[in-house]
């Protein structure tokens, strides 16, 4: 109808996957002079063009009229678009096309409407004024009206409009049964990691996917760009009704939310009879729900992710054929790492975040223990572990350093090593990551505790006057006087005081309001290190596995895994996550996994075709050996 408009007046939603009304190729056509001119006549004068002015109530910027770039205002309501030089006149002369879109227009009512919604409304203000949300609404002291009103109170819908949720779980319900015969499966987070969840199991058009996220917009973007897949908003901890619902009516549930959910969730799949996938270590928490999850004949896979997952598969493989063949394993080594890809490390800490720092940096000052030549090595939480990093030189190119995992010992009897006599599982990272991270130790910002000049709303704390606080110093004291107190801290290094200047640690800068040093440095450091558009990820996983044959011989078998991510498709870490919890998925609902209870991937049954299948999706794994006599 374009070609027939004289004026346009735009009100439709627009979503930036859905086509555009107008673009800017269209208003070059529409602003052309008519082929037959129209009879000019009095009060009916020639217009250059058909199509004068377009009112865009929508006043989507860049949106479903694609050429309107700004939004224009209550003082200038008008400008004029030249679609052949693609930009807004302010005058409203000249040839173009006549724009109104004024984004705060609704709050143009009249004077009468608002003074008498406030006249009706003035009397219940002081009655509201001196009410607290966190006390329940049964304590309130609200007239009737006032009460009536309230839709949400602590966090839950109050009796009069609980119906909300109870027609959102039938609308959900009713979507999710429309198709008959399909296996359903319910996936439990929307984050990075869950793309390749949902693009690997509707690939079989007999799947069907519900994401269910706290985060409704994320579940969204994500269902739209796959078959069968259905978006639910959904808070696992605290609409547990509505979660048990969910589970009711799926084959399978795939939790890719923090491990510490898992328990809760779990419950539910065993009261329901649903079996479970999800790709975190298996907490003694889960491990309490072994006989309660046979008893009801179901199936938990845990640990089907990277580390832990692919490290235990391409472990269990070695092991199981080194067994078959006579040998002894006297030695295990496994590190891994989820690492910028080399050409983005341009930064101190060589480090890039694709989710949140916290665990990164609270993983600093954790403990570890693991087994060297025969002796048990402890190494104590609170920092000590960045002085224990150790160079990484098997794929020199790398540039890698590594440091102990937590407790690499508790590994030697599920993994049925007990005659090893080094056992290491640890984390990668490109040298000096652990040389900057130990300089912010050394000024105390990896600090948990709550620190109150940063729970304040006052004026905002710089750097500077954190440090200062941290490390005990006066906040007065000259620029030069606190830089040479921090450089002495520091042990007088140079890449670790280059680092805090870097990032900004020695000046004015305000530091974000957090409630502890160290959320405050995690959001810092998001805001730093967070991933550019065209940047990507890779992940690096190195296994050395040591072989006594029973000739006497000793053979070290080296598998390595390298991955990059697409910066046009999922990241390196999405599809090492992401891809074996999916394949253990479709393996549960396809009956090639039967075992029941909690099942970890360290069977030949399980690891052998999962790795298989891991190949296929383009995560290669190299093995090589050196022999020593």
């Amino acid at each position: 109808v374009a070609p027939y408009t004289n004026c346009l007046i735009n009100g439709i939603y627009w979503d930036r996957l859905t086509p555009r009304l107008l673009r800017r190729l269209d208003a070059q056509k529409l602003i052309r002079p008519p082929k037959t001119l129209a009879t000019v006549g009095e009060g009916s004068p020639q217009l250059p063009h058909k199509l004068l002015a377009i009112c865009d109530i929508s006043a989507d910027a860049g949106g479903s009229i694609e050429f309107m770039n700004d939004c224009t205002t209550i003082d200038k309501p008008f400008c004029m678009y030249d679609a052949d030089q693609h930009i807004d006149h302010d005058s409203v002369e000249g040839n173009g096309i006549l724009m109104c879109s004024i984004d705060n227009l609704p709050a143009q009512l009249p004077i009468e409407a608002t003074e008498y919604f406030g006249d009706r409304l003035f009397p219940y203000i002081w009655e509201m004024l001196p009410s607290d949300a966190t006390r329940p609404l049964d304590e309130e002291e609200f007239s009737p009206q006032v009460r009536d009103a309230v839709i949400t109170s602590n966090g839950v819908l109050t009796p009069k409009f609980e119906y909300i949720d109870k027609l959102r779980e039938r609308r959900e319900k009713a979507q999710i049964m429309k198709k008959s015969g399909m296996k359903r499966v319910l996936l439990l987070g929307s984050g990075y990691v869950s793309g390749p969840v949902v693009e690997y199991l509707t690939r079989d058009e007999r799947t069907q996917v519900t994401v269910a996220s706290v985060l409704l917009r994320q579940a969204e973007e994500l269902a739209a760009k796959y078959p069968n897949t259905i978006p639910v908003m959904l808070d696992a901890t605290s609409q547990e009704g509505h979660l048990d619902s969910l589970v009711k009516d799926h084959d399978l549930v795939i939790s890719m939310l923090p491990y510490a959910y898992h328990p809760l969730i779990a419950k539910h799949c065993i009261n329901r009879k649903v079996n479970m996938v999800t790709a975190s270590y298996l907490s003694p928490a889960m491990k309490e729900l072994q006989s309660s999850a046979e008893e009801a004949g179901v199936t938990i896979v845990n640990e089907m992710g990277l580390d832990p997952g692919i490290d235990h598969m391409l472990a269990m493989e070695c092991i199981d054929r080194a067994k078959a063949d006579g040998c002894t394993v006297e030695s295990y080594s496994s590190f891994c790492g989820g690492l910028p890809a080399p050409e983005c490390s341009d930064n101190p800490l060589r480090y890039k975040f694709s989710w949140s720092p916290y665990g990164v940096l609270l993983n600093t000052i954790s403990p570890a223990i693991f087994l060297k030549d025969g002796e048990v090595v402890s190494i104590p939480e609170g920092g000590a572990l960045m002085d224990s990093t150790s160079p990484m030189d098997f794929l020199p190119g790398f540039n890698l350093e590594g440091f102990p995992n937590r407790d690499s010992t508790k590994y030697a009897e599920p993994y049925g090593i007990q005659t090893a006599h080094t056992l290491i599982r640890g984390t990668l990272r490109f040298k000096g990551f652990s040389k900057a991270m130990s300089g912010f130790l050394k000024v105390g910002l990896i600090n948990s505790e709550p620190c109150p000049i940063l729970q304040s709303t006052a004026s905002p704390v710089s750097w500077k006057e954190l440090l200062c606080q941290q490390m005990g110093l006066s906040s007065s004291m000259s620029q030069e006087a606190f830089e040479e107190a921090v450089y002495e801290r520091i042990e007088k290094d140079d890449l670790r005081m280059d680092s805090l200047r870097w990032f900004g640690m020695l000046s004015d800068e305000a530091v974000p309001h957090a409630d502890s040093v160290l959320a405050a440095l995690t959001k810092h450091l998001e805001a730093k290190l967070s991933f550019d558009k065209d940047e990507r990820d890779m992940i690096i996983m190195r296994n050395d596995v040591g072989l006594r044959h029973p000739t006497g011989e000793l053979e070290t078998k080296h598998i390595s895994l390298v991955v990059y991510g697409d910066p046009n498709g999922f990241s390196a870490m999405a599809k090492t996550v992401g891809y074996p919890a999916a394949i253990a998925a479709r393996m549960v609902l396809d009956g090639d996994i039967s075992t029941k209870g909690l099942v970890i991937p360290m069977t030949k049954e399980i690891y052998a075709p999962v790795l298989t299948r891991l190949k296929d999706e383009g995560l290669n794994f190299m093995s090589k050996s050196t022999l020593q006599e």
